[in-house]
C-alpha cells in the first residue's frame, strides 16, 4: 500500500483534533460517529437524525448517564477558504468560526503558500 500525500495526511490530523471539540469523529473506513446526549430513545433519535444510521449507548462517555452514539457514513468533505490566520484569530477561532458556519465543519491555519489563511473543511453532498 503506498504513502498517503502529505496534504491528505494533514487533513486526517485536522479532522482527529476537531473531533475531540466537536464531539464527532472518524472511525474504521468511511463510517462517522457523533455523540447525541444521553440513551434515552437513542434509536430513534439517530434514526431522525442520520437515517439509516446504527446505535450504541455508551456507559464510559457522558456524565451521569450512559451517552448515546450514533454512527453513520461519513458525507462528502468540501474546502474552502474561511478568511485569514491571524494574532487575533489563529487556530482555535479559525476552527470555531468554520465550526459555526459549516455543516460538521471545522477550520485549521494554513501558511503553505506565504499566507497565513483559515480552511474550513466540512460536509457537503
Amino acid at each position: 500500500m503506498g504513502k498517503l500525500p502529505p496534504t491528505i495526511c494533514f487533513l486526517l490530523l485536522v479532522l482527529f483534533y476537531a473531533s475531540g471539540t466537536l464531539k464527532i469523529k472518524l472511525v474504521a473506513g468511511q463510517t462517522c460517529s457523533e455523540i447525541i446526549g444521553e440513551c434515552l430513545f437513542c434509536e430513534s433519535k439517530c434514526d431522525k437524525r442520520y437515517p439509516g444510521s446504527t446505535f450504541d449507548c455508551d456507559p464510559n462517555k457522558g456524565g451521569r448517564f450512559p451517552a448515546c452514539v450514533c454512527s453513520f457514513k461519513c458525507p462528502k468533505q468540501c474546502k474552502v477558504g474561511g478568511g485569514r490566520c491571524s494574532a487575533n484569530c489563529g487556530p482555535q477561532c479559525c476552527n470555531a468560526n468554520c465550526a459555526a458556519k459549516y455543516n460538521f465543519g471545522s477550520g485549521y491555519c494554513d501558511n503553505s503558500v506565504g499566507v497565513n489563511l483559515c480552511q474550513c473543511v466540512y460536509a457537503c453532498t
